[in-house]
């Protein structure tokens, strides 16, 4: 019998049937997924592909305009978005269709108005100097640039863009899709005209809820016309905005009823906006299925099946959530980047074997920075076919030096490619400073890719693995390797210039989360990054008073904005004292002084902990060159970095060699 029997039920949606729960939820499709005519480019078309291949039963595509001429979508004659505006596209749509078909998975193309007043920051300036005039709902400045405001659309062009969601239907329909989604969360224009706190219109389009909804009711009036009745509507919105004057949940559940008599064919849940980034983008501190309750509230004043969404990347509570009824289908975003296989792997029963995504955002993070879509565990993401693992034209002898992250990829990746690899590690289990890192009970997805790294190693027959050993140029020129990869790691520094820091007791943030601990309840924390931060939380949710002390004028810059807002309040909550611009300067057995904007401070504290950073590890390197000419120094021996770093890097290299 099948271990999730819920998650692997075929399910409808209006007239489609679907082959089970699994709905990959709608990411950015932008920068090379985006040909410069506004349509899916090979990769993007291979990306979606290669999530119906790995059984997904629905795919909704990343937001596509209906319209790039009302609100300035394109920037020097090229689109920047997926536009379903011309009958001339219909080809390159059918595309994607067809192979996504091939697999026995649905496509639904969500279809958006536009990003009203939170349209891009860094294109909004581009487009700016250009003379672009912004709109929305109603005039009032841009979200991520406030300096520059947004105009009001005027009556006329809210109809043009009634009709042109009507267009884009028809273009979908010829291009066999099998539905439509509707963008209507998260702040973006739709959402915007739904919302009284950004719709002060006094046309049709505006007052009451009727008025509010009359957008959205006009636009699924026009799909139906062009489309037909049958052809199916998803909703996806957020119940409620959990900001001052946003939608409450008692006026989400009435939208729900609208646009049920309506006849929309489902409704995809979640909540919040970019005022609160952190819940309808998840970081790894939100827990497992943060918005099923969403859902759950909707479900029983509608007819029609409701999806839920938010940091279900984990069969069991997926199928749970199916089984106790809160949902009808789970949609799955950064999961299904981080892993394709997920359906597959989970409907054969090897859940060990899924790559967790790591709740990292650092895919969000390229989309920032016009880069393709991608994940930090999992570089073929967005690149499939460049970045494939193919077998090596030469079997070569591998010794891979260091058993973390960076070191367990090169291995994975050679084995894979039919290498003979022999990791070595000093220490008696693989893992390097993930068994640190995925200590806290919010980073437990790291914990996971431990699991999932030392699985795939154990599990490989071309993997010899060497513990507790210590690899010297001597055991590396008996070894006579043909590659060599250094990934001895890093260490935390353990120098601050503290006067007296001789006389306080202090540690590192490895010993903090080793428990290698002495008794005290008041600690200071000197460092404000994310490990710094991350390190208070951890301690104050253990009963530490925590003092935290950053000379920068912001704490955790280090992070994507959704994880850092959510860090931010999760640390006010638990009651740690942030001191930005701040030094300290003397530290004792039991105090601190430190150099604030407001003048000196002295507090009262057990433990110093020191977050001021890491160095390489890297004494074997040129030692190495002088036995093997091919070696390759990777992760944190190069320089202390992210996951993304260490993974990307060994990866790549890795299919190289």
């Amino acid at each position: 019998m099948n271990k999730y029997p819920h998650l692997f039920q075929p399910g409808r949606i209006g007239t489609v049937e679907v082959k089970n729960r699994i709905v990959m939820a709608p990411m950015g499709t932008i920068g090379p997924l985006v040909d410069y005519d506004g349509t899916f480019s090979d990769r993007a078309i291979t990306y979606y592909e290669r999530r119906a291949k790995g059984e997904t039963g629905l795919i909704i595509t990343g937001l596509s305009l209906v319209d790039s001429k009302i609100e300035p979508w394109e920037t020097d004659g090229v689109n920047t978005s997926i536009t379903f505006d011309s009958l001339w596209k219909v080809p390159n749509f059918l595309q994607l269709t067809e192979r996504v078909h091939d697999f026995g998975a649905k496509i639904f193309v969500q279809l958006s108005a536009g990003w009203g007043r939170v349209f891009p920051g860094t294109l909004a300036e581009h487009l700016a100097r250009k003379g672009a005039r912004f709109v929305a709902a109603s005039s009032g400045p841009l979200f991520w640039r406030p300096d520059i405001l947004a105009r009001e659309l005027t009556t006329d062009e809210v109809d043009e863009l009634v009709r042109a969601f009507g267009n884009a239907a028809m273009i979908a329909k010829q291009s066999r899709f099998d539905g439509i989604e509707l963008h209507g969360h998260e702040g973006y224009l739709m959402d915007q005209f739904t919302t009284a706190l950004w719709n002060k219109r006094t046309d049709k389009y505006g007052g009451d809820l009727m008025g509010r909804m009359q957008f959205i009711l006009s636009i699924i009036k026009a799909i139906q016309e062009t489309a037909g009745g049958d052809f199916p509507i998803i909703y996806r919105y957020g119940l409620e905005h959990k900001i001052a004057g946003g939608r409450t949940i008692d006026e989400g559940i009435e939208i729900a009823r609208i646009l049920d008599k309506a006849g929309v064919a489902g409704f995809h849940v979640d909540a919040g906006c970019y005022e609160n980034w952190y819940w309808p983008h998840p970081p790894e501190y939100q827990p497992p299925g943060c918005m099923v309750d969403m859902a759950a509230l909707v479900k029983p004043h509608v007819g029609v099946p409701v999806i839920t969404v938010g940091r279900l990347g984990y069969p069991d509570l997926a199928n749970r959530v199916l089984e106790e009824g809160k949902a009808d289908f789970v949609a799955l975003g950064r999961p299904l980047l981080a892993d394709p296989d997920f359906a597959a792997k989970a409907r054969k029963g090897e859940e060990k074997g899924i790559r967790p995504c790591i709740g990292c955002h650092e895919c969000f993070a390229r989309l920032r920075a016009r880069l393709s879509l991608s994940c930090a565990v999992n570089p073929q993401c967005g690149d499939e076919e460049r970045l494939t693992v193919r077998p090596a034209a030469a079997r070569k002898k591998v010794m891979v030096i260091g058993g973390g992250i960076a070191g367990m990829e090169a291995a994975r990746v050679c084995a894979l490619r039919g290498h003979d690899v022999a990791l070595y590690e000093r220490s008696d289990r693989l893992g390097g400073t993930l068994h640190v890192a995925g200590r806290a009970d919010f980073k437990q997805d790291i914990a996971r890719l431990l699991v999932y790294q030392v699985g795939r190693l154990e599990q490989s027959s071309n993997i010899r693995i060497r513990l507790m050993t210590d690899v010297t140029p001597d055991a590396i020129k008996s070894e006579n390797p043909d590659v060599v990869f250094v990934a001895t790691g890093s260490a935390p520094l353990c120098e601050a210039d503290i006067r007296g820091l001789g006389d306080a007791r202090w540690v590192t943030p490895d010993d903090v989360y080793r428990d290698n601990l002495p008794d005290g309840k008041t600690a200071c924390i000197v460092g404000g990054g994310s490990v710094g931060c991350e390190t208070a939380l951890y301690l104050a949710k253990q009963g530490w008073s925590v003092v935290l002390v950053e000379m920068l004028d912001t704490v955790a810059a280090d992070l994507f904005d959704a994880n850092r807002l959510m860090l931010l309040v999760l640390l006010k909550q638990y009651g740690v004292k942030l001191l930005t611009r701040s030094k300290v300067r003397e530290a004792g057995a039991s105090f601190v002084l430190v150099d604030t904007p407001g003048g000196e401070k002295r507090f009262a504290t057990d433990l110093l902990i020191l977050c001021t950073g890491r160095q390489p590890v890297n004494g074997l390197g040129q030692a190495v060159r002088e036995h093997v000419k091919e070696v390759y120094v990777i992760g944190d021996s190069v320089a202390p970095r992210k996951i993304k770093d260490a993974v990307w890097e060994a990866y790549k290299l890795a299919i190289t060699v």
